[in-house]
């Protein structure tokens, strides 16, 4: 499902969420806390920080999700913090949340955490610095390739499409025979020779597409910017309307398939005139890495944008990426 959207703009904070974030009740703090995260709510950036010591691992969990989401710089040292949290979920969640804020100084804490016992903070710290571009941990990322875990090696197959360099090919290469030595049904392989074939692909674009380099050594990037637009408030001029160009089938994590965990994950995508997403924020949450997977998927869309007067237009949409069981 897919529909525009006229923003993506941080609401204001209800003042029952700040109180429900105060309730004796861990259920109404965790829930509340979630809200504020799909409202994007930056006044409630200090209570959630508060949060993060909450007594209960949810809330301390759902705290992590709202400052990923917020994305605001001043979180990222409290996430990193969160990062040494007794529960492995709670983990995850800050290094999902330390990528989706994009601060890099915080990429030191992520390569860290590649070597968390658990494999739920393993990906998400892949993951984050494939959000972050983050170019030096591609030796890392790359070894990660070998990791005892499928869902690791999933999600470094797609952090290594979206650093973009090209001396990483044939590892990924690589990464299709290794895969025989983890006992997994045919069907995740065949998702995972897709995930390479996808990334190898996003390389070779993003290459194409690679700065210019000025004869004064300045690096530029040809591109159309337009700014993101309310659809309706110009139907009149409108001449084609956003429409999916090429989708991705969204692989759940191992622990939401051993949950039986399925349903659909609500995001909204900025979408940028040249048909690629640019941002992405989770509006309805998924369980056990899910709404990670769906973020991933999201990634690799592709997008004939809307026109208007013959322009390509940069526009906000929501899309409902949908787990099977």
């Amino acid at each position: 499902m897919l529909y525009a959207q006229a923003s993506a703009r941080p609401q204001l904070v209800p003042a029952r969420l700040l109180a429900e974030l105060r309730s004796k009740n861990a259920d109404i703090r965790t829930e509340a806390a979630n809200q504020i995260g799909a409202l994007r709510s930056r006044g409630a950036l200090s209570s959630l920080i508060r949060a993060l010591s909450d007594s209960d691992a949810g809330v301390r969990e759902a705290a992590c999700y709202a400052l990923g989401q917020i994305a605001d710089p001043n979180a990222a040292p409290h996430l990193v913090h969160a990062m040494t949290d007794t529960t492995p979920e709670v983990r995850a969640t800050a290094a999902f949340a330390l990528g989706m804020v994009g601060e890099r100084r915080s990429a030191t804490a992520l390569s860290n955490a590649l070597e968390d016992a658990e494999p739920a903070v393993r990906c998400s710290a892949v993951m984050a610095l494939g959000l972050m571009q983050d170019q030096e941990a591609i030796d890392e990322v790359v070894e990660m390739l070998n990791d005892p875990s499928f869902d690791v090696r999933f999600d470094a197959v797609w952090t290594l499409g979206q650093i973009g360099e090209l001396d990483v090919e044939d590892s990924l290469r690589s990464s299709l025979i290794n895969l025989d030595m983890i006992r997994i049904d045919d069907s995740l392989k065949e998702a995972f020779r897709q995930s390479v074939q996808r990334s190898l692909e996003e390389i070779q674009e993003r290459n194409i597409l690679a700065p210019v380099v000025e004869a004064d050594g300045s690096r530029s990037r040809p591109r159309r910017v337009a700014p993101a637009t309310n659809i309706e408030d110009t139907a009149h001029r409108v001449t084609k309307r956003i429409a999916i160009r090429q989708s991705a089938l969204p692989v759940p994590t191992e622990r939401a398939r051993q949950a039986n965990s399925a349903g659909s994950v609500g995001l909204r995508v900025l979408v940028g005139a040249d048909g690629h997403p640019a941002r992405i924020y989770v509006v309805r949450r998924g369980r056990h890495g899910l709404d990670q997977r769906a973020v991933q998927a999201a990634m690799q869309y592709r997008f004939d944008p809307s026109m208007i007067e013959g322009l390509p237009q940069t526009e906000w949409l929501d899309l409902d990426i949908r787990f099977e069981r």
